[in-house]
C-alpha cells in the first residue's frame, strides 16, 4: 500500500531544474560561486540516496553568510527532504516553513522558480504528515502555474496530480479515485517528455493496493529503467522491494528472498530507513509463510525499530501488521492484542494530528477579517473532512474490536479482517453472473470519472448496449443459454476496453461502457467496433446456432461544449439514442451536443432532444440513415 515515502519522491524534477536558474543576490567570486553551486547540486543529489549526509551538508551551507536567495531555497529543500527521510519531522517542517517565508519576502524571484519552491515546500510538508500545509502549497503552485507557458505548466501539473493522488490513497482511503489522478499525471508527463520515476513509483504502490499485480509488474519494469537513467537509486530499490512483495503474494518465495536480501543491504548502506522498514516487513511476511514464525517475529521487531517514533504512519501500519501476523502464527494472543493496541493508538494519533492541524489553520484564518470568504469555503471543506474522518474512525474501531474478540476466542483470524472487508466490498459491487461492476458500483466509478476533466477537444462518452430479441433466447433455448450469452458479452467487453474504461452490467440484457477522452469521430469508431465484435452467430445448443445482434446508443459528458452536465444527464440521452437504434435493431446511434444556444436550457434539451437535433445544436449520428429521433418517454438514470 502507498507509504509516506512516496510523497517525498514526487518532486524529483524540482532539484534538477532549480540548478539552472540565475541568482538574484550579489555573488562573490566566480570560483566561490561555482564551488557553492557544486555543493548545492551534490546536496540535492544525496538527499534521497544518503539523507544523513545531505542533511549535514545542508546545515553547513546554510551557515554561510553570503548564500544567495536561490541557493538558500535549494539548500532548504535538500534539508527538508533529507530530514523527513531520516525521521526528523520537526526539522523538516521548519525547513518547509522557512522556504515559504523566504519566497514571500522576495517577490522579485522568477515566477517559475517560485512555483518550484512552493512545490518543494509542499513535498516537505507532505512527507512530514502536515497534509493541510502541503495542500496549501500545492494550491499556490497551481495558481502560479496558470501564468506560465503551457509546456512548463504541464510539468507542475503532473507533479501536483500525483501528490493529490497520494492524498486520496493515503488519507482518504480512495485508491480508485487516486488511480485516475496517477494516470492523468503520467499522461501529462509523457506529453512534455518528463521522466520522473517517482510518479511511476506512486502509480505502482496504488496498483498493488488495488490488487492489479500484473499491471503493477509492468509499471515496475518501466520505472526501474527510468530510475536507472535518472540515477534515482532509492527509487530503484523501492521498486525492487515492491516486486518482491508481489512475488511473495504469488508464492514465489525463493526469488523474492533473493531480491529482498539485496534491497535490504542497499537500503542499510544508503540509510533509507523508511524503505528499509518496508523491506523488512515484507521479509517478515515471507519468513512467516515459509514456516519460520520465530524469525518472522524478530524481523518485524527489527523493522519497527526503524520507524518507531518517526513521521511514517503508513509505513508503521505495514510493519505493525507484519508484527501482528508473526505473533498470531506463533499462537501468542497477548502479543497480537498488544501490537493491535499500538496500531489502534497510531490510527487515533494520526486522526488527532490532522484534526488539530485543521483547527489551528481555521483559527489563524478567522483572525483576519479579510479572509472571511475563504473561511466559508474552509468550513465547508472541514465538514466534508469531518464526515470522512468519522467514517474512517468507525471502520477502524470496528476492525480493532472484531480483532480482539476473535483473538480472545482463540481463532486468531483478526488479521484477515481487512482482506475480508475488501472482498465484501468487491462482492457488493460486482454482478454475480458476469463478474462486471453492478449498477451501483458503476455509478460510483462514473462519478469518479466526472471529477477528471477531459483533455481539451475531447469528452468522456457513455455507451449503452442492449442485446436484441434476448427474450427469444431465453424462451427458445432456456435461461441457462441466456446466462451464457450474458457472460460471453461481458468477456468480450473486457477484451475490448482500455485501461481506465468503465464496464458494467446495467440491468437485464443491458450493458454500460464509459470511455474517457474521446472525440465524436472516435466515439463513432468505438460504437462501430463494439457493434461488430459483440454480434455474430453463437451455438446455444448442439446443432442449433443463434445469430446474435446488439443495439447501441451513446452520448458524451459533459454533453455540450464548455458544459457542466454530468454522467446522469448523458445516460438519459444515451438511452434515447439506444431507443433510436432499437427502433431499427442491429444498429448503433449517438447524440453529441455542440454549443447550448442562448436562451436554451440543458433541461429543455433533455426533455425534447429531437428539437435540438432539428436546429443543429445536437448532432445525431448512426450506423444507418436517420434524420430524427423516435418519440419515447425518457427513463431515469
Amino acid at each position: 500500500m502507498p507509504t509516506p515515502f512516496t510523497a517525498r519522491l514526487l518532486p524529483c524534477l524540482l532539484g534538477l531544474v532549480l540548478l539552472g536558474l540565475p541568482s538574484s543576490r550579489a555573488q562573490g567570486t566566480v570560483a566561490a560561486g561555482t564551488e557553492r553551486a557544486s555543493q548545492v547540486a551534490r546536496c540535492l543529489k544525496l538527499r534521497r540516496d544518503a539523507p544523513p549526509v545531505a542533511a549535514a551538508l545542508a546545515e553547513s551551507l546554510l551557515r554561510e553568510a553570503d548564500l544567495t536567495v536561490e541557493d538558500e531555497l535549494k539548500t532548504l529543500s535538500c534539508l527538508g527532504i533529507a530530514a523527513g527521510l531520516s525521521g526528523d519531522r520537526k526539522r523538516a517542517v521548519e525547513a518547509g516553513a522557512r522556504m515559504e517565508r523566504l519566497v514571500l519576502a522576495h517577490p522579485e524571484l522568477a515566477l517559475a522558480f517560485r512555483a518550484r519552491a512552493y512545490s518543494q515546500a509542499g513535498s516537505v510538508f507532505h512527507g512530514a504528515g502536515q497534509i493541510h500545509r502541503a495542500e496549501a502549497a500545492y494550491l499556490r503552485v497551481q495558481d502560479l502555474a496558470r501564468q506560465l507557458p503551457a509546456d512548463e505548466a504541464a510539468l507542475f501539473q503532473a507533479t501536483t496530480l500525483s501528490n493529490i493522488g497520494l492524498i486520496h490513497a493515503d488519507y482518504l482511503d480512495s485508491p480508485e479515485v487516486a488511480d485516475g489522478f496517477h494516470r492523468k499525471a503520467l499522461a501529462i508527463a509523457a506529453s512534455v517528455g518528463l521522466e520522473d520515476p517517482a510518479i511511476l513509483h506512486n502509480h505502482v504502490l496504488n496498483l498493488v493496493r488495488l490488487g492489479r499485480t500484473a499491471e503493477a509488474l509492468a509499471v515496475i519494469d518501466q520505472g526501474e529503467a527510468m530510475a536507472h537513467r535518472r540515477q534515482a537509486l532509492a527509487v530503484v530499490e523501492r521498486l525492487r522491494a515492491e516486486r518482491a512483495g508481489i512475488w511473495i503474494a504469488q508464492g514465489r518465495l525463493g526469488p523474492a528472498q533473493q531480491v529482498l536480501t539485496s534491497v535490504i543491504r542497499a537500503q542499510q548502506t544508503s540509510a533509507d530507513t523508511p524503505g528499509l522498514a518496508g523491506s523488512l516487513a515484507k521479509l517478515s511476511t515471507l519468513q512467516r509463510i515459509a514456516g519460520d514464525s520465530t524469525a518472522a517475529l524478530a524481523t518485524a521487531r527489527l523493522a519497527w525499530s526503524h520507524v518507531d517514533d518517526t513521521p511514517q504512519p503508513q509505513k508503521q501500519r505495514e510493519v505493525l501488521r507484519a508484527w501482528m501476523a508473526a505473533h498470531a502464527a506463533l499462537g501468542q494472543a497477548d502479543g497480537v492484542m498488544a501490537v493491535g493496541a499500538r496500531l489502534h493508538a497510531l490510527e487515533m494519533e494520526t486522526l488527532k494530528a490532522q484534526r488539530l492541524a485543521s483547527l489551528a489553520e481555521l483559527q489563524a484564518r478567522s483572525e483576519s477579517a479579510a479572509a472571511q470568504r475563504e473561511l466559508q469555503a474552509m468550513r465547508h471543506k472541514a465538514q466534508i473532512q469531518s464526515l470522512n474522518e468519522e467514517r474512517t474512525r468507525l471502520l477502524r474501531n470496528a476492525g480493532v474490536a472484531a480483532m480482539i474478540l476473535l483473538v480472545m476466542a482463540g481463532v486468531g483470524f483478526g488479521l484477515l479482517q481487512r482482506r475480508k472487508n475488501q472482498q465484501l466490498r468487491t462482492v457488493s459491487a460486482t454482478d454475480p453472473l458476469t463478474g462486471l461492476r453492478n449498477r451501483r458500483a458503476a455509478g460510483t466509478a462514473l462519478q469518479a470519472m466526472s471529477t477528471q476533466r477531459a483533455t481539451p477537444g475531447m469528452r468522456h462518452v457513455l455507451f449503452l448496449i442492449d442485446i436484441d430479441h434476448f427474450k427469444q433466447v431465453n424462451d427458445g433455448f432456456g435461461h441457462h443459454a441466456g446466462d451464457d450469452v450474458l457472460v460471453d458479452i461481458a468477456d468480450a467487453l473486457r477484451t475490448l476496453c482500455r485501461p481506465g474504461d468503465v464496464i458494467a452490467r446495467w440491468g437485464g440484457e443491458e450493458f454500460l461502457m464509459a470511455c474517457p477522452d474521446l472525440t465524436a469521430a472516435q466515439a463513432c469508431t468505438v460504437a462501430a467496433r463494439l457493434h461488430e465484435r459483440l454480434g455474430g452467430a453463437r451455438e446455444l445448443a448442439p446443432g442449433r446456432a443463434w445469430d446474435l445482434t446488439v443495439s447501441l446508443g451513446f452520448a458524451p459528458f459533459p454533453f455540450f461544449e464548455e458544459g457542466r452536465e454530468g454522467w446522469e444527464y448523458a445516460i438519459r440521452l444515451a438511452d434515447r439514442a439506444l431507443y433510436a437504434a432499437k427502433d431499427r435493431r442491429n444498429a448503433w446511434a449517438g447524440l453529441w451536443g455542440r454549443t447550448l444556444p442562448d436562451g436554451a436550457s440543458a433541461a429543455g434539451v433533455l426533455e425534447e432532444p429531437e428539437n435540438a437535433v432539428r436546429s443543429g445544436n445536437v448532432d445525431l449520428m448512426a450506423s444507418y440513415a436517420i434524420e430524427r429521433l423516435p418519440k419515447t418517454a425518457l427513463r431515469a438514470a
